[in-house]
């Protein structure tokens, strides 16, 4: 391949074919080669020049034509807007688009597919200032006679008008719409045009003609659905647009006869259904973005339906993808709120509003109602014989639920919707309906008579769908023990369909109407059903159906106790013998909330599950949801197990080192999951080994991901702080201080609060070393007190951060002060004036009782530093802690002076409660506050006092009884009745 790098040279447009060349070849290597190549020489001025000439070379392969639309199709992105770097000049912008609109012959349709695009994308940056003449161009072009040459204009109009529409600043809009009002009658006159020749076609031509003619209507149709529904602010206010909705279903009706005349035409027969889709999404885009333009057609739509969907008859005229279009286009009338009148019909303000409502009401009559209701059950909610195929053959594909989306485009699911949502609007009209049906189907089928047990299925399916509004009609616990067992009892093979089906509809009713004392027979007949030989579909719809018991508000743990271990054995077997991603991870679901709500009881059996779950993690690294689902089990298994957990590290720390590794490409996915399960394992450890302090080399690329995590990593590196402070501080501490110190500047409040709490808990643990490691950042924080733009929540976490440091050495305090003031350029004594002025200030919003004792401790401590500025506060400095000593001290009887926050033996803080803790972190935290925290091992009153008589040995006599003179009288009286007082109890 060496005759395609940059130092040689026949000519660098002959490398570029050349790599192109290499680019088709079947030749990994070569194939590699030449996309480093390309890469290389993609910002080059030829470039692109190069890429045109190729693209529009019909005489070159097509293969490597197509590759070169496509290397020019992602260069604009890069390289044609003007601010990128190394963008494409605008001669040579001029050139390209000259030579992409005059190559409207182009042959190959993949190739004109990508010409198409790339023209749309040019479009988006340049039409109308830079390319004017584009749509004048294409406008033109697509009344030609020449067929190749009006199809491929149509398909560039179709492209660039799709990207126009989706673009959505108000400005563009506005453009769009003017563009739209200028152009709609031409293009609509076409397509009414080449629509007229297709209906002529169809009578009397050949499929190929018919084919071509379509393919040329379909774009044009596609031009005409952007246009009508992103050009006009209220379309119904054209009489052109309304024409041209109106017309649809006049062609729809055509198209439909039309295609059970070409059933045995594939090729043609996929156009035409596609054509009859669009036709039906043009009809629910107007109704989505323009409700109020859609009303003249509600009539029209609901009639239509019920004449072609609901009438046996015509239904041999329909196909699946237009059933879809066609249901959720009811289905979007049903529900649409501007279809909704007030509560009080009279207060509604919008004449369409109740326009709309009194048509649905004409039209949604109780007759059309219950039709409705009951051939959505006996025909669009059965199973097909794709779905029994796709049971037989791939039995964990079939078994996963339709969720999401689904109903947009899958038959049962879009049925389901539709049924749910009319139940929901006329339940008192079809709560009768469905009530009928039910009492119609009472008794066993014969297991030989496959249609009614699939009739059976569904309307089984619409009673759990319904479930919650037939909650007054139906009689759940009676329907089960008489009539569902008996038909969960029937083992032939083809009621495993209704076996499955009413497994499914257990788990729709027991959140809705199932009795307490019928839990044990659910649970029994679930797991019955959970067990090896049965189908497995009907295992994993037990298992969803268990998870839904689980996950009730009624879940009595103690009655499940009896099937817990047969259960977790059940669930172990089914992950075991399951092969798909989704099903497998559907699974350990529900093993997850076993677990969890059963915590305690489960560590007999996780062990065994524990010996899997490594297994099931090496052979999913292509699967990350799965992984997820890993984690997220492992987490409720280190909960489960509480204290125990140093048994389970060589599982745990592979799978968080590697998930919280910013390195790791699947970090992206597993990161949440991981970091919860970093959290409850550290919190659980009771010390700390090497492994699990390596972790820690992950956090600073973590924090510096951004905020999205810094919660739960706060949390982690808190109970790093107290669970193993020496090692912590030690080995982590400046990094991970220097790590917060430069995100805490663009953080928000709450996350400097977090950043706050990490740095705090240092300081509590360790006040002398932790004072000097997280000194950097305590500028930032004295700054940002000084400059008052922080709010009261932070003023607070701040103070007690520089308290804490005060306590722990003043002459680091002193030294911060003196690094404000160099940065400010200021004296050292201008900022600390400033600053105790501040604190003073600001300790009366101070509303944590723990805190402001904090800060009255840390005041105390500074009255005997001998600093005149100091000194000359002794008001302010007395009267808050003064005031923090009377909110401390509670009245008691017998006068005793007892500081409430000082723990004493027999003496439980009010926040800690008296229940056993089962949390090794929260012991932690618990012993350290009440061993070593001041706030609650120093009494205030007492460390006041003895900081009074220290102060009066400094300074002397003389001055002290100065100093006080400066003192209210208020604050004077409350410290002679402080400093009289000779306390009994929280002696130091």
């Amino acid at each position: 391949m060496a005759n395609i790098q940059l130092s040689v040279n026949p000519s660098a447009k002959a490398a570029i074919f050349e790599a192109l060349q290499a680019g088709v070849s079947e030749n990994t290597a070569l194939i590699k080669e030449a996309e480093i190549y390309l890469k290389t020489v993609e910002s080059t001025p030829v470039f692109h020049l190069t890429l045109i000439e190729i693209i529009t070379n019909t005489s070159i392969d097509v293969k490597v034509r197509w590759l070169a639309s496509v290397y020019f199709k992602n260069g604009i992105d890069r390289y044609w807007r003007k601010n990128t770097s190394n963008s494409i000049p605008e001669g040579e912008k001029a050139i390209l688009r000259q030579k992409l609109i005059s190559h409207i012959n182009e042959p190959v349709l993949q190739v004109a597919t990508q010409l198409a695009i790339i023209i749309s994308k040019i479009a988006r940056y340049d039409y109308p200032k830079e390319w004017p003449e584009l749509l004048p161009s294409l406008l033109h072009l697509v009344r030609t006679e020449d067929d190749l040459v009006q199809q491929r204009a149509l398909l560039y109009l179709h492209h660039v008008t799709k990207s126009l529409a989706s673009k959505r600043l108000a400005g563009d809009r506005r453009a769009f719409q003017d563009l739209s009002s200028e152009m709609y009658s031409y293009v609509y006159a076409l397509y009414s045009h080449i629509n007229q020749t297709l209906l002529q076609q169809m009578e009397t031509s050949n499929a190929d003609i018919v084919g071509a003619t379509m393919e040329k209507a379909l774009l044009c149709l596609r031009v005409m659905r952007k246009l009508t529904v992103h050009g006009f602010k209220t379309p119904h206010q054209t009489n052109t647009v309304m024409e041209f909705v109106q017309a649809s279903y006049e062609r729809i009706k055509n198209l439909l006869q039309y295609r059970q005349m070409i059933l045995s035409n594939d090729s043609l027969l996929a156009l035409c259904e596609k054509y009859l889709v669009v036709h039906c999404k043009v009809l629910r885009d107007l109704l989505d973005f323009h409700p109020f333009s859609f009303v003249p057609f509600i009539r029209m739509t609901v009639e239509f339906v019920l004449h072609y969907l609901f009438k046996p008859e015509n239904q041999v005229l329909l196909f699946d993808s237009f059933v879809v279009q066609s249901l959720n286009l009811v289905k979007g009338i049903v529900l649409c709120a501007e279809y909704r009148p007030a509560k009080v019909i009279e207060d509604t303000k919008e004449p369409a509003t109740l326009e709309a409502y009194r048509i649905k009401s004409e039209v949604l009559t109780p007759d059309s109602l219950s039709l409705m209701c009951r051939q959505l059950i006996e025909n669009y909610l059965l199973l097909s014989q794709e779905d029994l195929h796709l049971w037989e053959t791939n039995p964990e594909e079939f078994a996963a639920e339709e969720g999401g989306e689904a109903w947009k485009y899958s038959l049962r699911p879009c049925t389901g919707c539709l049924f749910l949502s009319l139940f929901h609007e006329y339940q008192s009209i079809l709560s009768p309906v469905l009530i009928s049906m039910l009492n119609e189907s009472m008794g066993l089928i014969p297991p030989n008579d496959m249609s009614r047990i699939i009739k059976k299925d569904a309307l089984y399916n619409a009673i759990g769908l319904a479930a919650f509004e037939l909650f007054d009609e139906v009689d759940f616990d009676r329907w089960f023990s008489q009539v569902l067992l008996q038909e969960l009892r029937v083992k032939e093979s083809n009621y495993r369909i209704l076996r499955r089906r009413v497994v499914w509809l257990l788990g729709r009713w027991i959140g809705v109407k199932l009795s307490v004392d019928l839990r044990p027979l659910i649970y029994e007949t679930v797991l019955g059903l959970m067990e090896p030989g049965e189908d497995l579909v009907i295992r994993l719809s037990s298992a969803v159906t268990l998870r839904s018991a689980l996950d009730d508000f009624e879940f009595n743990a103690e009655q499940f106790l009896p099937y817990l271990e047969r259960s977790f054995s059940l669930l172990f077997t089914l992950l075991k013998e399951t092969e798909e991603c989704e099903t497998k991870m559907n699974v350990l679901n529900v093993m997850s909330l076993l677990i969890e709500l059963l915590g305690n009881q489960m560590k007999p059996f996780l062990g065994t599950l524990l010996q899997l779950l490594p297994a099931l993690w090496d052979a999913s690294d292509e699967h990350n949801l799965l992984r997820c689902a890993i984690i997220s089990t492992l987490v409720h298994v280190v909960k489960g197990v509480g204290s125990n957990t140093e048994d389970l590290l060589h599982c745990l720390l592979p799978v968080v080192a590697y998930s919280t590794d910013s390195e790791q490409p699947a970090h992206v996915y597993l990161l949440d999951d991981a970091l919860a399960l970093w959290q409850a394992m550290i919190e659980s450890l009771s010390q700390a080994n090497p492994q699990v302090l390596q972790l820690l080399n992950n956090m600073p690329q973590l924090l510096e991901l951004g905020s999205e995590n810094l919660i739960i990593c706060c949390d982690i590196l808190k109970a790093y702080i107290y669970l193993c402070p020496d090692e912590f501080l030690a080995m982590y501490g400046s990094r991970i201080v220097n790590v917060l110190m430069e995100q805490i500047v663009d953080m928000r409040p709450e996350g400097e609060m977090r950043v706050m709490s990490v740095i705090e808990s240092m300081l509590v643990n360790r006040p002398e070393t932790a004072a000097s490691i997280v000194s950097p950042i305590l500028p930032f924080v004295v700054s940002s007190l000084l400059d008052g733009s922080s709010t009261a929540l932070i003023i607070t976490s701040f103070f007690s951060a520089i308290s804490r440091v005060v306590l722990a050495s003043k002459e680091i305090f002193f030294q911060v002060i003196a690094e404000v003031a160099r940065r400010e350029k200021q004296t050292p004594e201008f900022v600390l004036d400033k600053f105790m002025t501040l604190w003073i200030d600001k300790m009366s919003s101070v509303f944590a009782l723990e805190k402001k004792k904090l800060l009255a401790i840390a005041l105390a401590s500074l009255l005997t530093c001998q600093s005149d500025i100091i000194l000359d506060k002794v008001c302010g400095i007395f009267m808050r802690i003064c005031e923090t000593i009377n909110d401390i001290l509670p009245p008691t009887d017998s006068g005793e002076e007892i500081d409430r926050l000082v723990y004493a033996p027999g003496h439980v803080q009010a926040d800690e409660g008296e229940e056993e803790v089962d949390n090794e972190h929260l012991k932690r935290y618990i012993s350290t506050r009440r061993s070593v925290d001041p706030v609650f091992t120093l009494p205030l009153p007492t460390y006041f006092r003895n900081q009074i008589a220290q102060l009066e040995a400094q300074v002397g006599s003389a001055r002290f009884q100065d100093m006080t003179q400066t003192v209210d009288n208020e604050t004077l009286e409350m410290m002679r009745n402080f400093l009289s007082h000779q306390p009994r109890n929280n002696q130091l």
